[in-house]
């Protein structure tokens, strides 16, 4: 990793870091999240839809993110207090799509592509955070959304995604 966090991790592992490029257009999520675009998709849920299916991005300078390995079952809201809040940890759709798009085909990459979830922390269009899971399945990238407040907890074969400050 070319930087290394200064944080103490009891949940979160740090594994890798990678860089986002710049976004020097808007970003309309439901014209980038859907099949037909060069990323192969298999299911966008109807979640994720609804909870982003209006929202615009804004143009983004780029910037580094980390990437974690979850070391036990957690919900959210403990992993996003171990990556210093909720403003510490929400990033946008546009990184992730910008990964998922070096990986279109579910080839290996930064993402994990063995079924388990990338998660990454992203305010809906109603400005609710929410874990906005990506995973690969044989149909495509799988793609949902839920509230952060929710207390499904996740797994550690899950890997969690957050900008690094």
């Amino acid at each position: 990793m070319s930087q290394t966090p200064t944080q103490n991790y009891t949940l979160l592992e740090p594994v890798a870091d990678v860089a986002i490029a710049a976004t020097p257009d808007a970003f309309v999520i439901r014209d980038r999240i859907r099949p037909g675009n060069g990323v192969k998709f298999g299911t966008v849920w109807h979640e994720f839809k609804n909870r982003f299916g209006e929202k615009i991005e804004p143009p983004r300078a780029g910037f580094m993110m980390l990437k974690f390995k979850l070391l036990e079952i957690a919900p959210d809201e403990p992993i996003i207090a171990e990556l210093g809040g909720a403003a510490r940890a929400e990033t946008t759709l546009s990184a992730a799509f910008g990964l998922m798009s070096r990986q279109a085909a579910g080839q290996l990459g930064i993402l994990q592509t063995n079924g388990h979830a990338n998660i990454f922390y992203v305010s809906d269009q109603e400005n609710e955070l929410c874990a906005v899971r990506v995973s690969w399945s044989e149909r495509g990238w799988e793609v949902g959304a839920i509230p952060a407040r929710d207390p499904l907890a996740w797994n550690g074969q899950h890997q969690i995604f957050c900008p690094i400050a």
